[in-house]
Protein backbone atom coordinates (compact mmCIF):
# COMPACT_ATOMS: atom_id res chain seq x y z
CA UNK A 1 0.00 0.00 0.00
CA UNK A 2 2.81 2.43 0.86
CA UNK A 3 4.53 1.68 -2.43
CA UNK A 4 1.31 2.47 -4.32
CA UNK A 5 0.94 5.77 -2.43
CA UNK A 6 4.51 6.67 -3.37
CA UNK A 7 3.70 5.76 -6.95
CA UNK A 8 0.79 8.23 -6.98
CA UNK A 9 3.05 10.97 -5.57
CA UNK A 10 5.72 10.27 -8.17
CA UNK A 11 3.14 10.36 -10.97
CA UNK A 12 1.95 13.80 -9.78
CA UNK A 13 5.52 15.09 -9.53
CA UNK A 14 6.42 13.70 -12.95
CA UNK A 15 3.28 15.19 -14.49
CA UNK A 16 4.00 18.65 -13.08
CA UNK A 17 7.61 18.34 -14.24
CA UNK A 18 6.48 17.50 -17.80
CA UNK A 19 4.17 20.53 -17.83
CA UNK A 20 6.95 22.88 -16.65
CA UNK A 21 9.46 21.43 -19.10
CA UNK A 22 7.03 21.77 -21.97
CA UNK A 23 6.33 25.39 -21.06
CA UNK A 24 10.03 26.26 -21.09
CA UNK A 25 10.72 24.46 -24.37
CA UNK A 26 7.61 25.90 -26.06
CA UNK A 27 8.43 29.45 -24.98
CA UNK A 28 12.04 29.25 -26.16
CA UNK A 29 11.06 27.53 -29.37
CA UNK A 30 8.47 30.20 -30.06
CA UNK A 31 11.05 32.93 -29.50
CA UNK A 32 13.47 31.29 -31.93
CA UNK A 33 10.99 30.31 -34.59
CA UNK A 34 9.08 33.59 -34.74
CA UNK A 35 9.20 34.53 -38.44
CA UNK A 36 7.98 38.09 -37.67
CA UNK A 37 5.32 38.45 -40.39
CA UNK A 38 4.98 42.18 -39.69
CA UNK A 39 8.44 42.68 -41.28
CA UNK A 40 7.19 41.18 -44.52
CA UNK A 41 4.21 43.52 -44.56
CA UNK A 42 6.40 46.53 -43.66
CA UNK A 43 8.82 45.70 -46.51
CA UNK A 44 5.92 45.50 -48.97
CA UNK A 45 4.60 48.92 -47.90
CA UNK A 46 8.11 50.36 -47.94
CA UNK A 47 8.61 49.19 -51.52
CA UNK A 48 5.31 50.83 -52.43
CA UNK A 49 6.42 54.16 -50.97
CA UNK A 50 9.85 53.93 -52.61
CA UNK A 51 8.17 53.38 -55.96
CA UNK A 52 6.70 56.87 -55.66
CA UNK A 53 3.23 56.24 -54.23
CA UNK A 54 2.06 58.78 -51.67
CA UNK A 55 1.36 57.76 -48.07
CA UNK A 56 -2.13 59.23 -48.33
CA UNK A 57 -2.90 56.84 -51.18
CA UNK A 58 -1.89 53.77 -49.20
CA UNK A 59 -4.79 52.07 -47.40
CA UNK A 60 -3.86 49.72 -44.58
CA UNK A 61 -5.96 46.54 -44.25
CA UNK A 62 -8.01 46.41 -41.05
CA UNK A 63 -6.75 42.94 -40.18
CA UNK A 64 -3.12 43.66 -41.12
CA UNK A 65 -0.28 43.73 -38.64
CA UNK A 66 0.78 47.30 -39.64
CA UNK A 67 -1.62 49.67 -37.92
CA UNK A 68 -0.13 53.03 -38.94
CA UNK A 69 2.65 54.54 -41.07
CA UNK A 70 4.32 57.82 -40.04
CA UNK A 71 6.89 59.83 -41.97
CA UNK A 72 9.52 62.31 -40.81
CA UNK A 73 11.61 64.49 -43.14
CA UNK A 74 15.32 63.75 -43.15
CA UNK A 75 16.44 67.34 -42.37
CA UNK A 76 14.31 67.69 -39.25
CA UNK A 77 15.73 68.98 -36.03
CA UNK A 78 17.64 66.60 -33.76
CA UNK A 79 15.02 66.53 -31.00
CA UNK A 80 12.09 65.50 -33.24
CA UNK A 81 14.27 62.83 -34.83
CA UNK A 82 15.30 61.54 -31.40
CA UNK A 83 11.69 61.39 -30.24
CA UNK A 84 10.68 59.74 -33.53
CA UNK A 85 13.31 57.01 -33.11
CA UNK A 86 12.52 56.57 -29.40
CA UNK A 87 8.87 55.77 -30.14
CA UNK A 88 7.21 58.99 -28.99
CA UNK A 89 3.46 58.87 -29.59
CA UNK A 90 3.31 55.07 -29.97
CA UNK A 91 0.25 53.64 -28.18
CA UNK A 92 0.82 51.03 -25.46
CA UNK A 93 1.08 47.44 -26.60
CA UNK A 94 2.43 48.44 -30.03
CA UNK A 95 5.90 48.33 -31.49
CA UNK A 96 7.54 49.95 -34.49
CA UNK A 97 10.30 49.68 -37.03
CA UNK A 98 11.93 52.59 -38.91
CA UNK A 99 13.18 52.53 -42.46
CA UNK A 100 14.87 55.47 -44.26
CA UNK A 101 13.63 56.72 -47.65
CA UNK A 102 16.07 57.61 -50.40
CA UNK A 103 16.09 59.81 -53.44
CA UNK A 104 19.11 59.52 -55.72
CA UNK A 105 21.09 58.00 -52.90
CA UNK A 106 20.24 60.73 -50.40
CA UNK A 107 18.09 60.20 -47.29
CA UNK A 108 14.92 62.16 -47.71
CA UNK A 109 13.12 61.02 -44.57
CA UNK A 110 12.16 58.16 -42.29
CA UNK A 111 9.14 55.86 -42.33
CA UNK A 112 7.91 54.52 -39.02
CA UNK A 113 5.74 51.42 -39.29
CA UNK A 114 3.68 50.95 -36.16
CA UNK A 115 2.48 47.33 -35.64
CA UNK A 116 0.90 45.11 -33.05
CA UNK A 117 1.93 41.44 -32.96
CA UNK A 118 0.07 39.35 -30.36
CA UNK A 119 2.28 36.72 -28.75
CA UNK A 120 0.44 33.41 -29.28
CA UNK A 121 3.02 31.36 -27.42
CA UNK A 122 1.39 31.80 -24.02
CA UNK A 123 -2.05 30.84 -25.24
CA UNK A 124 -0.60 27.68 -26.79
CA UNK A 125 1.31 26.88 -23.62
CA UNK A 126 -1.78 27.44 -21.47
CA UNK A 127 -3.99 25.25 -23.67
CA UNK A 128 -1.49 22.41 -23.77
CA UNK A 129 -0.89 22.63 -20.02
CA UNK A 130 -4.63 22.50 -19.40
CA UNK A 131 -4.81 19.34 -21.52
CA UNK A 132 -1.82 17.82 -19.71
CA UNK A 133 -3.36 18.77 -16.38
CA UNK A 134 -6.64 17.03 -17.28
CA UNK A 135 -4.70 13.92 -18.33
CA UNK A 136 -2.72 14.03 -15.06
CA UNK A 137 -5.89 14.40 -12.97
CA UNK A 138 -7.56 11.49 -14.83
CA UNK A 139 -4.47 9.33 -14.29
CA UNK A 140 -4.37 10.14 -10.57
CA UNK A 141 -8.11 9.43 -10.25
CA UNK A 142 -7.58 6.12 -12.03
CA UNK A 143 -4.77 5.20 -9.64
CA UNK A 144 -6.91 6.20 -6.65
CA UNK A 145 -9.76 4.07 -8.03
CA UNK A 146 -7.41 1.09 -8.42
CA UNK A 147 -6.11 1.66 -4.91
CA UNK A 148 -9.58 1.81 -3.39
CA UNK A 149 -11.30 -0.90 -5.42
CA UNK A 150 -8.47 -3.40 -5.98
CA UNK A 151 -5.32 -2.77 -3.92
CA UNK A 152 -7.07 -2.01 -0.63
CA UNK A 153 -9.46 -5.05 -0.73
CA UNK A 154 -6.60 -7.31 -1.77
CA UNK A 155 -4.49 -5.94 1.07
CA UNK A 156 -7.14 -7.15 3.55
CA UNK A 157 -6.90 -10.76 2.33
CA UNK A 158 -3.19 -11.12 1.64
CA UNK A 159 -2.56 -12.78 5.03
CA UNK A 160 -5.56 -15.11 4.85
CA UNK A 161 -3.87 -18.06 3.04
CA UNK A 162 -1.05 -18.06 5.60
CA UNK A 163 -3.53 -17.96 8.47
CA UNK A 164 -5.56 -20.79 6.94
CA UNK A 165 -2.39 -22.85 6.52
CA UNK A 166 -1.71 -22.35 10.24
CA UNK A 167 -5.23 -23.51 11.11
CA UNK A 168 -6.40 -20.08 12.30
CA UNK A 169 -10.04 -20.19 11.18
CA UNK A 170 -11.63 -17.84 13.71
CA UNK A 171 -10.77 -14.41 12.31
CA UNK A 172 -13.41 -13.29 9.80
CA UNK A 173 -12.70 -10.93 6.93
CA UNK A 174 -14.38 -7.54 6.89
CA UNK A 175 -17.07 -7.11 4.29
CA UNK A 176 -16.05 -4.92 1.37
CA UNK A 177 -18.18 -3.12 -1.19
CA UNK A 178 -15.64 -3.50 -3.99
CA UNK A 179 -17.32 -4.70 -7.16
CA UNK A 180 -14.16 -6.63 -7.98
CA UNK A 181 -13.46 -8.30 -4.62
CA UNK A 182 -16.75 -8.08 -2.72
CA UNK A 183 -18.01 -11.48 -3.84
CA UNK A 184 -14.49 -12.91 -3.62
CA UNK A 185 -14.14 -11.84 0.03
CA UNK A 186 -17.63 -13.17 0.73
CA UNK A 187 -16.59 -16.50 -0.83
CA UNK A 188 -13.40 -16.60 1.27
CA UNK A 189 -15.46 -16.09 4.40
CA UNK A 190 -17.72 -18.96 3.38
CA UNK A 191 -14.62 -21.09 2.74
CA UNK A 192 -13.26 -20.20 6.16
CA UNK A 193 -16.57 -21.08 7.81
CA UNK A 194 -16.73 -24.35 5.91
CA UNK A 195 -13.19 -25.27 6.92
CA UNK A 196 -13.97 -24.31 10.49
CA UNK A 197 -17.10 -26.48 10.64
CA UNK A 198 -15.20 -29.29 8.92
CA UNK A 199 -12.41 -28.98 11.47
CA UNK A 200 -14.90 -29.15 14.34
CA UNK A 201 -16.60 -32.14 12.77
CA UNK A 202 -13.24 -33.84 12.30
CA UNK A 203 -12.43 -33.29 15.99
CA UNK A 204 -15.76 -34.77 16.97
CA UNK A 205 -15.41 -37.71 14.58
CA UNK A 206 -11.89 -38.37 15.80
CA UNK A 207 -13.12 -38.35 19.36
CA UNK A 208 -15.98 -40.69 18.44
CA UNK A 209 -13.59 -42.91 16.51
CA UNK A 210 -11.19 -43.21 19.41
CA UNK A 211 -14.06 -43.87 21.81
CA UNK A 212 -15.50 -46.48 19.44
CA UNK A 213 -12.16 -48.21 18.95
CA UNK A 214 -11.55 -48.35 22.70
CA UNK A 215 -15.05 -49.62 23.31
CA UNK A 216 -14.95 -52.23 20.54
CA UNK A 217 -11.48 -53.34 21.56
CA UNK A 218 -12.79 -54.00 25.02
CA UNK A 219 -15.99 -55.68 23.78
CA UNK A 220 -14.24 -57.84 21.19
CA UNK A 221 -11.77 -59.17 23.74
CA UNK A 222 -14.50 -61.10 25.58
CA UNK A 223 -15.92 -63.08 22.61
CA UNK A 224 -12.44 -63.63 21.17
CA UNK A 225 -11.23 -65.04 24.51
CA UNK A 226 -14.29 -67.28 24.66
CA UNK A 227 -13.75 -68.50 21.09
CA UNK A 228 -10.13 -69.31 21.88
CA UNK A 229 -11.16 -71.15 25.02
CA UNK A 230 -13.85 -73.23 23.28
CA UNK A 231 -11.55 -73.92 20.32
CA UNK A 232 -8.82 -75.16 22.67
CA UNK A 233 -11.30 -77.36 24.46
CA UNK A 234 -12.43 -78.90 21.18
CA UNK A 235 -8.85 -79.31 19.99
CA UNK A 236 -7.80 -81.05 23.20
CA UNK A 237 -10.96 -83.24 23.28
CA UNK A 238 -11.89 -82.00 26.73
CA UNK A 239 -15.53 -82.78 26.09
CA UNK A 240 -16.33 -86.48 26.08
CA UNK A 241 -19.94 -86.29 24.96
CA UNK A 242 -21.13 -85.23 21.53
CA UNK A 243 -23.71 -82.97 23.14
CA UNK A 244 -20.99 -80.99 24.95
CA UNK A 245 -18.99 -80.60 21.77
CA UNK A 246 -22.13 -79.41 19.94
CA UNK A 247 -22.81 -76.85 22.67
CA UNK A 248 -19.22 -75.66 22.40
CA UNK A 249 -19.49 -75.23 18.64
CA UNK A 250 -22.77 -73.36 19.10
CA UNK A 251 -21.11 -70.99 21.56
CA UNK A 252 -18.31 -70.35 19.09
CA UNK A 253 -20.93 -69.51 16.46
CA UNK A 254 -22.74 -67.12 18.81
CA UNK A 255 -19.51 -65.32 19.69
CA UNK A 256 -18.65 -65.06 15.99
CA UNK A 257 -22.09 -63.53 15.34
CA UNK A 258 -21.45 -61.07 18.17
CA UNK A 259 -18.14 -60.07 16.61
CA UNK A 260 -19.89 -59.60 13.24
CA UNK A 261 -22.38 -57.25 14.89
CA UNK A 262 -19.57 -55.24 16.43
CA UNK A 263 -17.81 -55.01 13.05
CA UNK A 264 -21.09 -53.94 11.40
CA UNK A 265 -21.44 -51.24 14.05
CA UNK A 266 -17.89 -50.09 13.30
CA UNK A 267 -18.66 -49.90 9.58
CA UNK A 268 -21.89 -47.98 10.20
CA UNK A 269 -20.15 -45.49 12.46
CA UNK A 270 -17.29 -45.00 9.99
CA UNK A 271 -19.67 -43.81 7.25
CA UNK A 272 -22.21 -42.00 9.44
CA UNK A 273 -20.42 -38.69 8.90
CA UNK A 274 -21.28 -38.85 5.21
CA UNK A 275 -24.91 -38.14 6.05
CA UNK A 276 -23.82 -34.82 7.56
CA UNK A 277 -23.08 -33.20 4.20
CA UNK A 278 -24.85 -29.86 3.97
CA UNK A 279 -27.41 -29.54 1.19
CA UNK A 280 -28.82 -26.12 0.27
CA UNK A 281 -32.24 -26.64 -1.24
CA UNK A 282 -32.96 -24.26 -4.07
CA UNK A 283 -34.06 -24.01 -7.68
CA UNK A 284 -32.06 -23.93 -10.88
CA UNK A 285 -32.56 -24.39 -14.60
CA UNK A 286 -31.51 -27.55 -16.34
CA UNK A 287 -29.76 -25.51 -19.06
CA UNK A 288 -27.47 -23.80 -16.54
CA UNK A 289 -26.62 -27.16 -14.97
CA UNK A 290 -25.80 -28.76 -18.33
CA UNK A 291 -23.71 -25.74 -19.33
CA UNK A 292 -21.66 -26.07 -16.12
CA UNK A 293 -21.20 -29.83 -16.61
CA UNK A 294 -20.00 -29.22 -20.15
CA UNK A 295 -17.58 -26.50 -19.06
CA UNK A 296 -16.15 -28.75 -16.31
CA UNK A 297 -15.61 -31.85 -18.42
CA UNK A 298 -15.58 -31.15 -22.18
CA UNK A 299 -11.96 -29.99 -22.35
CA UNK A 300 -10.42 -32.82 -20.32
CA UNK A 301 -12.47 -35.45 -22.18
CA UNK A 302 -11.30 -33.96 -25.44
CA UNK A 303 -7.68 -34.22 -24.23
CA UNK A 304 -8.34 -37.88 -23.36
CA UNK A 305 -9.81 -38.44 -26.85
CA UNK A 306 -13.14 -39.51 -25.34
CA UNK A 307 -16.25 -38.67 -27.36
CA UNK A 308 -18.56 -36.57 -25.17
CA UNK A 309 -22.15 -36.16 -26.37
CA UNK A 310 -25.01 -34.26 -24.72
CA UNK A 311 -28.44 -34.97 -26.17
CA UNK A 312 -30.98 -32.17 -26.85
CA UNK A 313 -33.27 -31.34 -23.95
CA UNK A 314 -36.10 -29.06 -22.97
CA UNK A 315 -35.20 -26.51 -20.33
CA UNK A 316 -36.89 -27.08 -16.95
CA UNK A 317 -36.76 -25.69 -13.45
CA UNK A 318 -35.31 -28.28 -11.05
CA UNK A 319 -35.17 -28.48 -7.25
CA UNK A 320 -32.11 -29.17 -5.15
CA UNK A 321 -28.58 -27.97 -4.49
CA UNK A 322 -27.02 -26.83 -7.76
CA UNK A 323 -23.42 -27.27 -6.58
CA UNK A 324 -24.14 -30.76 -5.20
CA UNK A 325 -25.70 -31.85 -8.49
CA UNK A 326 -22.62 -30.63 -10.35
CA UNK A 327 -20.42 -32.56 -7.88
CA UNK A 328 -22.49 -35.73 -8.41
CA UNK A 329 -22.20 -35.64 -12.21
CA UNK A 330 -18.46 -34.91 -12.03
CA UNK A 331 -18.03 -37.97 -9.78
CA UNK A 332 -19.97 -40.18 -12.19
CA UNK A 333 -17.97 -38.93 -15.18
CA UNK A 334 -14.75 -39.62 -13.25
CA UNK A 335 -15.92 -43.21 -12.73
CA UNK A 336 -16.82 -43.48 -16.41
CA UNK A 337 -13.30 -42.39 -17.33
CA UNK A 338 -11.67 -44.84 -14.89
CA UNK A 339 -13.82 -47.91 -15.54
CA UNK A 340 -14.94 -47.36 -19.16
CA UNK A 341 -13.03 -48.20 -22.32
CA UNK A 342 -12.20 -44.54 -23.07
CA UNK A 343 -14.34 -44.28 -26.22
CA UNK A 344 -17.68 -42.65 -25.45
CA UNK A 345 -19.49 -40.86 -22.64
CA UNK A 346 -22.98 -39.51 -23.31
CA UNK A 347 -25.70 -37.69 -21.37
CA UNK A 348 -29.37 -37.98 -22.31
CA UNK A 349 -32.59 -36.73 -20.72
CA UNK A 350 -36.00 -38.26 -19.99
CA UNK A 351 -39.04 -37.21 -18.03
CA UNK A 352 -41.14 -39.56 -15.89
CA UNK A 353 -43.72 -38.96 -13.11
CA UNK A 354 -42.82 -35.28 -12.75
CA UNK A 355 -39.18 -36.20 -12.33
CA UNK A 356 -36.26 -35.31 -14.56
CA UNK A 357 -34.15 -38.33 -15.44
CA UNK A 358 -30.54 -37.75 -16.46
CA UNK A 359 -28.86 -40.78 -17.98
CA UNK A 360 -25.04 -40.82 -18.04
CA UNK A 361 -23.74 -43.72 -20.11
CA UNK A 362 -20.22 -44.86 -20.95
CA UNK A 363 -18.93 -47.53 -23.27
CA UNK A 364 -16.97 -50.49 -21.93
CA UNK A 365 -17.40 -53.85 -20.24
CA UNK A 366 -20.32 -53.70 -17.75
CA UNK A 367 -20.17 -55.25 -14.32
CA UNK A 368 -21.97 -58.52 -13.71
CA UNK A 369 -25.71 -58.45 -12.80
CA UNK A 370 -25.09 -59.87 -9.33
CA UNK A 371 -22.84 -56.88 -8.54
CA UNK A 372 -25.38 -54.19 -9.52
CA UNK A 373 -27.25 -54.18 -6.17
CA UNK A 374 -23.98 -53.42 -4.34
CA UNK A 375 -22.79 -50.49 -6.46
CA UNK A 376 -24.13 -47.87 -4.04
CA UNK A 377 -22.93 -49.60 -0.87
CA UNK A 378 -20.22 -47.86 1.12
CA UNK A 379 -16.67 -49.20 0.69
CA UNK A 380 -17.79 -51.65 -1.98
CA UNK A 381 -15.72 -51.97 -5.15
CA UNK A 382 -16.55 -54.05 -8.19
CA UNK A 383 -14.47 -56.78 -9.78
CA UNK A 384 -13.38 -54.34 -12.50
CA UNK A 385 -11.79 -51.96 -9.95
CA UNK A 386 -8.82 -54.05 -8.92
CA UNK A 387 -6.34 -51.97 -10.93
CA UNK A 388 -7.88 -48.58 -10.09
CA UNK A 389 -7.41 -46.39 -7.05
CA UNK A 390 -10.47 -45.65 -4.93
CA UNK A 391 -12.24 -46.29 -1.65
CA UNK A 392 -15.71 -47.32 -2.81
CA UNK A 393 -17.46 -44.22 -1.46
CA UNK A 394 -18.13 -42.13 -4.60
CA UNK A 395 -21.48 -43.61 -5.66
CA UNK A 396 -22.51 -44.10 -2.02
CA UNK A 397 -22.07 -40.35 -1.40
CA UNK A 398 -23.96 -39.55 -4.62
CA UNK A 399 -26.95 -41.60 -3.46
CA UNK A 400 -26.93 -40.00 0.00
CA UNK A 401 -26.86 -36.50 -1.47
CA UNK A 402 -29.59 -37.22 -4.03
CA UNK A 403 -31.89 -38.71 -1.44
CA UNK A 404 -31.39 -35.67 0.77
CA UNK A 405 -32.62 -33.56 -2.17
CA UNK A 406 -35.63 -35.76 -2.82
CA UNK A 407 -34.09 -37.64 -5.73
CA UNK A 408 -32.45 -41.01 -6.31
CA UNK A 409 -29.88 -42.82 -8.43
CA UNK A 410 -29.68 -46.29 -9.95
CA UNK A 411 -27.42 -48.19 -12.34
CA UNK A 412 -28.07 -50.25 -15.47
CA UNK A 413 -25.85 -52.62 -17.42
CA UNK A 414 -26.20 -52.11 -21.17
CA UNK A 415 -24.96 -54.08 -24.13
CA UNK A 416 -22.19 -51.55 -24.75
CA UNK A 417 -21.32 -50.42 -21.24
CA UNK A 418 -22.79 -48.96 -18.05
CA UNK A 419 -25.46 -46.33 -17.43
CA UNK A 420 -26.09 -44.30 -14.26
CA UNK A 421 -29.51 -42.63 -14.05
CA UNK A 422 -30.17 -39.63 -11.81
CA UNK A 423 -33.72 -38.87 -10.65
CA UNK A 424 -34.25 -35.17 -9.89
CA UNK A 425 -37.32 -33.33 -8.63
CA UNK A 426 -38.85 -30.80 -11.02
Amino acid sequence: MKFFNRLIVWVVVAGIGVMVLFSIIAYQSGARNNNKPYIIEANRLYSTVQSGESLSDISLPQEGLIRKIEWLVGDAEYEPIEQFFNGAGIPGGSSFIIKPTYDNGHVTGYLRFIYHEPDSRWSTIIMVNIFLGIVLVCLVLLLLFIQRQIISPFHTIEDLPLELSKGNLNQALKEHKSRFFGRFIWGLNLLRETLRSQKQMNYRLEKDRQTLIASLSHEIKTPVSAIKLYATALYDNLYESEEKRSDCARMIEQKAIHIEKLIAELMTTSVSSLSEFNVQQGEFYLSKWVQTIKANNAERLDLLKIQFDIAPFGDKLLQGDFDRFVEIVDTIIDNAIKYGDGNDISISFLEEDYRQLVRIENSGLPISPNELPHMFTSFWRGSNASNQEGNGLGLYICRQLLRKMGGDIFAEATEEGMAIVLVIKM
